[in-house]
């Protein structure tokens, strides 16, 4: 096709002297304006590989860390994926990325010049080959592109895409995609960013490549030109040129649209995740200080089961034989004793729930304030068997109480005989009722003990699979200071009633003295009360 236009370009060569002057003369100008576009691509492009070369740097740095603390993922790493994603290097990075998007959208402008320039060159061309040239223009030069060089062309869209589907990833971001979400979308930030590097690499290279045919046309003289047209060589570089000012407008345009969403992609990466991990980071100190809390409140239960001990000796003492036939103020020293025993556990319990319920109002409230892309499907589990183990022994305990109750009543209201067999009774049953106490107690260590442990899980690691359970840990420890809250609240109750059926002891033993003592017979009558009651007890 090209002879043929070359044949008949030799047929109209009678064309007058000063009209080719004229074109020759036009070309050259155009040539000249694509020469300086080209000129100023090639120095964009070089500037713009460096912003380029820098971006790719901050998102390796980026990716590294990242992925390093996501692949050791714990509750010690929430902080530094936070700090990671919202610090300096991410702003760096995001201002490359919008910096490289502006010098893409120059690029565009400066090939539309290159284009425009080398059509209005083909303007002057005689309408013959002018026809021609447009033809051939319109068709695709993918015969000067490499391999390497089409398939990037071909995959933009794609790459595009692939950025599209990361930012739709972060906009509908949950705890369990997160560490996912997260090193992919700057896993992608990273490959795209060294793609739009290669890209400004080859449109460097079509710009010296233009930048060569044009400051070779641009430098010949008119007889030259009108030579080179009418052997073709001439059509073959203006067709080439307009074919590498189209790629690299497509090119530019394709770096434009990534960088586009690279920085959509910053943005929404910064906000979202940097959210997420510095929530989890905040509810880790949070975890951490109840810890604290918590090992206390372990540690006042463990006084408080040595004080149940000493309660259980004491009532047993009080309980022989021998302490109910002494005299009243020795048996009133025993129960005092024995009552200031049962306050100090009862303290030390009511301690140890305070403790606890700080611990558990803290993480409580740390949890309802979490963002709900970290709380979005979780659920409290509830342990049917657990709270049906701790269901019978308060209800177990309701009904120590009562009994207690009951027995107080019955000694209040009776004789000397009743009263002494009420009190033998009770005396009898008492240690079994501190037994019931002292598992209580044993129950709140075991709650603590259970609370610690949800607390260190939640400290320790981290993986996809188990996200939700370390966070169903924070719900747990609610859980076991609501339940513990109820143990120490029966716990007080059954105190109280030992604490009052003991002191309704003491007052009917020291009322029977003061009435024999009143009536000048303590001497008689108390040996004759000692015979009774040791009589009534079997001695």
């Amino acid at each position: 096709a090209r002879e043929k236009v070359i044949d008949r370009l030799h047929l109209g060569s009678a064309q007058s002297a000063s009209n080719s002057s004229d074109k020759s003369a036009s070309i050259v100008g155009c040539m000249k304006q694509c020469h300086h576009a080209a000129k100023q691509t090639v120095e964009l492009c070089a500037s713009t590989l460096a912003t380029g070369q820098s971006l790719v740097s901050c998102g390796n740095q980026i990716n590294r860390s990242l992925v390093g603390a996501a692949t050791d993922l714990s509750a010690e790493s929430f902080a530094v994926i936070a700090d990671l994603i919202d610090g300096d290097k991410t702003k760096e990075a995001r201002d490359l990325a919008l910096k490289m998007k502006g010098q893409s959208a120059e690029c565009i402008s400066l090939s539309i010049q290159m284009v425009d320039s080398l059509e209005r060159s083909v303007e002057a061309l005689p309408s013959l080959v002018e026809s021609y040239v447009e033809k051939k223009a319109r068709k695709s030069v993918t015969d000067e592109l490499t391999e390497e060089e089409r398939a990037l062309a071909a995959g933009i869209d794609e790459d595009e895409e692939e950025l599209t589907r990361c930012i739709d990833a972060i906009e509908n971001l949950k705890l369990l995609t997160a560490v996912e979400a997260g090193t992919r979308s700057f896993e992608a930030i990273k490959t795209k960013s060294q793609l739009c590097h290669r890209i400004f690499e080859i449109i460097k290279k079509y710009a010296a490549d233009i930048l060569g045919i044009t400051e070779a046309v641009s430098s010949r003289d008119a007889s030259t030109i009108i030579a080179k047209v009418k052997d073709g060589s001439m059509v073959k570089s203006i067709l080439k040129s307009i074919g590498l000012s189209k790629y690299i407008k497509r090119f530019a345009e394709g770096c434009k649209r990534v960088m586009d969403k690279i920085v959509k992609l910053f943005e929404g990466a910064a906000g979202k995740l940097s959210m997420l991990w510095g929530a989890l980071a905040h509810a880790k100190d949070i975890m951490v200080s109840s810890l604290k809390e918590v090992a206390a409140a372990r540690s006042l239960c463990g006084d408080a089961g040595e004080r149940a001990d000493e309660l259980k000796r004491a009532t047993r003492s009080i309980g022989n034989v021998e302490n109910l036939t002494r005299s009243p103020r020795s048996m009133d020293r025993s129960v005092g004793d024995a009552m200031g025993t049962a306050r100090a556990m009862d303290e030390g319990i009511a301690e140890a729930m305070s403790r606890m319920r700080d611990a558990a109002r803290k993480v409580g409230d740390v949890y309802c304030d979490l963002p709900s892309i970290v709380t979005e499907g979780i659920t409290e589990d509830t342990d049917d068997e657990v709270a049906e183990s701790f269901g019978a022994k308060i209800r177990d305990v309701d009904v120590d109480v009562r009994e207690l109750e009951a027995a107080t009543r019955a000694i209040e209201e009776s004789n000397v005989i009743h009263g002494a067999l009420s009190i033998h009774r009770e005396m009898s049953n008492l240690p079994r009722k501190v037994d019931a106490c002292s598992d209580m107690i044993d129950s709140c260590a075991t709650l603590a003990d259970w609370a610690g442990s949800s607390i260190n899980s939640f400290l320790g690691r981290w993986t996809l699979e188990t996200a939700l359970e370390h966070m169903k840990e924070m719900c747990r420890l609610v859980s076991l200071s609501r339940l513990m809250e109820e143990l120490a609240d029966r716990i007080h109750r059954l105190v109280k009633a030992i604490t009052t059926l003991l002191r309704a002891m003491s007052s009917k033993v020291g009322s029977f003295a003061d009435s024999v003592q009143s009536s000048g017979l303590d001497s008689v009558v108390g040996a004759g009360l000692n015979s009774v009651i040791g009589k009534v007890f079997g001695k």
